[in-house]
Formats: structure tokens, sequence, C-alpha cells
């Protein structure tokens, strides 16, 4: 039960009992303290869509997600979203080092037209994993809102005493 529902719940059994004044305190509670609307996610085509302002607000407010790019290796070395850790789409599979099933997962490829990510994610649901999401515009939506990409080489290594997200 929502605590709308609790509180106009409550409101209702208040009044049929004879509490006409308390329930109309409880309804002006509820509408003061809840939200009009909750806005939902944004789905398409079954999947979770995070936008590039999402995710880069999710890494500046420091919010523990793990961002993967899986195109191949080749096009990661090129160019890619910082922070991120490259698992091919290919390679997601039983027996993978992949993060663990309860981290929250965001996926992307190289734009909006390219079903990679799409596919990540699928097969990322199928192992389990649950708090996925799609980033649809990929590496040249998050280009376009200007934030900052790596070029050239592999994302650094993470020193040693720094934890992975990766099991």
């Amino acid at each position: 039960m929502t605590a709308r529902r609790f509180v106009l719940w409550m409101a209702t059994l208040a009044a049929a009992c004879g509490g006409g004044e308390r329930a109309e305190v409880l309804e002006e509670f509820a509408l003061e303290t809840l939200p009009a609307t909750v806005p939902a996610p944004e789905m398409e085509d079954g999947l979770l869509i995070a936008t590039p302002e999402l995710v880069h607000g999710w890494q500046t407010e420091g919010i523990p997600f793990v961002l993967i790019d899986a195109r191949d290796s080749v096009q990661f070395a090129q160019e890619h979203v910082p922070e991120s850790v490259n698992i091919p789409y290919i390679d997601i599979r039983p027996g993978a080092e992949l993060p663990p099933r309860e981290a929250r997962i965001v996926v992307y490829c190289s734009d909006s037209d390219c079903p990679i990510s799409q596919y990540a994610y699928q097969s990322l649901e199928q192992l389990g994993y649950r708090q996925l999401y799609d980033m649809r515009a990929g590496l040249q939506g998050w280009k376009e809102a200007g934030y900052p990409t790596e070029v050239g080489g592999a994302a650094p290594e993470p020193a040693a005493s720094e934890p992975t997200g990766i099991q």
C-alpha cells in the first residue's frame, strides 16, 4: 500500500467513525506531502533508458554504478566514456568476469542506432541482473551532450587498492 493510499484510507476510516475533521486534516496532509506526479522511468522496447545527463549526474554525485561499454576492445581503445569498463557484449555469458548481480549497471554502445547495448542489456538480464539501464544515445549522445571522452588507448587500470566493482 502506497503512502498516499494509506493516508486516504485513514481519512476514510476517520470519516466513517465520526471523525470528519480529522479526515480533512489527513487528506490535506496527504496532498501537501506527496508529489503530484512521480515520473516513471523512460522505457523503450522493454528496456530502462538512461540519458547521458542522468549517467553524468550519477558520476558527478558519486552514485555507485558500473558503466559498461559493450563495443569491442578496438572501439573502446579509440574513444570511450570516462569511468567505463569494456565488456564486449559477446563476452557477457555465464562464467565471464562480470560485475556483481546487485550492482546498478548502465550499458552503452556507439549511438542510438547501434543495437549492441540492447544485446548486452538482454544478456545481463538473462543472467539475473535487475538494475539495468541502456544509455541508448551511446557514445555519440554523450559527446553531443558536451561531456568529455577518453581518446586513444585503453582506460587506465585501477590501482591495486581501488576496487573495480567487478568480480
